[in-house]
């Protein structure tokens, strides 16, 4: 029975998409786990995971001896009709491999979001509050009142609460809309960095050096990709 197997995915997942400034995913790109970087896993193994259709609008990457995953959605190339199908073989996934512990990080537009310290606010479902292993004493609470306007998120987090699992946490930086102000996708890199080093009781580190020498080329990397898609879309 499946249960026997060996889990393809580690038992506490992080989970990125493509916010705003892509700042969760640029997080998880610079984050050590106990000083050891994440290494991809094989095609195969994302195949056996997720119908053949949708693998292509998704990356997995492992830290050494499956202590945690990185999953990483394409939700800016995943068509609208794709959305809830993708949502829901995620969940499914998360699922079958009993993945215990979700974090999602996302910068998302939060109009009323009061600024001070970090600006990374902290929300749970399905009794992530009561995680052991994680501190979330040092965020901000986010507003239940907030309303999540990306429609991927929405759709997966929509799915997580009917499944009632995993245990999820979501730190959401004050984020920027893209192209309006490029220190803000600095800074939302940085304060969601910052935020998980203390989440995780410095289990994962990001290095703020690092994030300075090397996330200008990300981003402008992102830019082509996304001038790419605009001229697709517009021409």
């Amino acid at each position: 029975m499946a249960e026997h197997m060996a889990s393809p995915l580690a038992a506490r997942v992080f989970l990125a998409f493509d916010d705003f400034s892509r700042a969760g995913k640029h997080a998880l790109h610079f984050a050590t786990f106990d000083g050891a970087p994440a290494l991809p896993m094989p095609q195969a193994t994302v195949d056996a995971l997720l119908p053949a259709e949708l693998s292509p609008y998704v990356q997995m990457c492992q830290y050494p001896d499956n202590q945690a995953a990185i999953i990483a959605v394409n939700t800016a190339e995943l068509p609208a009709s794709k959305r809830w199908e993708l949502a829901d073989a995620l969940v499914s996934a998360l699922s079958r491999a009993d993945v215990q512990q979700l974090t999602v990080l996302a910068a998302l537009h939060l109009p009323y979001a009061k600024d001070g310290g970090l600006n990374v606010f902290y929300s749970s479902l399905n009794g992530g509050d009561a995680d052991a292993g994680v501190d979330a004493a040092q965020l901000a609470l986010a507003d239940p009142a907030w309303e999540v306007k990306d429609p991927w998120l929405s759709a997966f987090l929509h799915l997580v609460k009917v499944e009632q699992w995993p245990r999820t946490h979501l730190l959401l930086a004050k984020g920027y809309k893209p192209g309006r102000d490029l220190s803000g996708t600095y800074e939302a890199v940085d304060a969601l960095g910052q935020a998980l080093q203390l989440f995780t009781k410095e289990k994962v580190a990001v290095d703020a050096h690092e994030v300075q020498r090397e996330l200008p080329r990300l981003l402008a990397k992102d830019k082509i990709a996304a001038d790419d898609h605009l001229t697709l879309l517009y021409h």
